[in-house]
């Protein structure tokens, strides 16, 4: 009895699978698959190389106009961040814009004072 309750039901499910693969139309070739005519996009970047070009963005803004206030105005390049990782990447582009920043300012004092580096 069991194996006529199975029996019965693989070829249920056989047959359901065949009816769900033919298209209906009684044409026996193969359809050929549709493509969409939009352009193929780039791969999508990882999180850390958003990152990471938002922070070269940021730091270039801060070096572009040193009175204003780093990340007031996103970046194209940060569009992908949330705002908790944009925060993040003012901090660091920041932390760069003033290290070099102190690297310059070193360096004209040298200069001045006749010290190298």
């Amino acid at each position: 009895m069991h194996v006529r309750t199975i029996a019965g039901a693989a070829l249920a499910v056989g047959l359901l699978l065949t009816g769900c693969s033919n298209n209906g139309d009684g044409n026996d070739k193969p359809s050929t698959p549709k493509h969409s005519t939009v352009a193929p996009t780039r791969a999508a970047l990882s999180k850390t190389e958003v990152a990471r070009r938002c922070i070269t963005a940021l730091v270039q803004q801060a070096t572009e106009d040193a009175s204003a206030d780093v990340g007031a105005t996103r970046p194209r390049a940060c569009a992908q961040l949330g705002d908790g990782e944009y925060a993040d990447a003012i901090l660091k582009a920041t932390q760069q814009a003033n290290a070099a920043g102190r690297g310059e300012l070193q360096d004209k004092l040298d200069e001045v004072t006749g010290h190298t580096g």
